[in-house]
């Protein structure tokens, strides 16, 4: 299998919620907010603590997937991006939910070399606090009640 087919079966199949290891890196045709083969891990449809290198919220087809480019990306099965934080950090970055009750939920993405290197910044509703980050089975990626990206 050459370098792209591999690629493309890798984000694919990690998509779907496997894990696979390609044992290869990526070429330089492949899109830059994809930049290694290394295995995602689903960690549920939403997280309200952090996300590391490599972790992702899944649903029905659909990822956020914290990158090792330090991109926070929302992509559908077949691996087309619809929304990336267009963040960048080496591989030590994250993505951590942060918890206001007085001011909006946030997003921070941070790396430890760079410290915070971009924010999303979300919403509360008028009957609730948004106490977490979450993908829904429409491809919908939001932060606490507000709709931050969608397929």
């Amino acid at each position: 299998m050459n370098g792209k087919r591999r690629i493309r079966a890798l984000v694919m199949a990690t998509l779907a919620g496997t894990l696979c290891w390609s044992g290869g890196t990526a070429s330089a045709h492949v899109p830059a907010t994809v930049t290694s083969a290394a295995a995602i891990t689903c960690v549920g449809t939403s997280f309200s603590g952090t996300l590391g290198v490599n972790q992702a919220i899944c649903n029905s087809g659909y990822s956020v997937t914290m990158q090792d480019n330090g991109d926070l990306v929302l992509r559908r099965s077949n691996g087309s991006a619809c929304y990336a934080s267009g963040t960048r950090a080496p591989g030590d970055a994250s993505a951590t939910f942060v918890f206001h009750a007085a001011a909006p939920p946030t997003v921070d993405i941070n790396s430890v070399s760079q410290g915070r290197v971009g924010r999303i910044v979300g919403a509360h509703n008028v009957t609730g606090l948004g106490t977490n980050a979450s993908v829904n089975n429409r491809g919908e990626f939001y932060v606490g009640y507000k709709k931050i990206g969608y397929c």
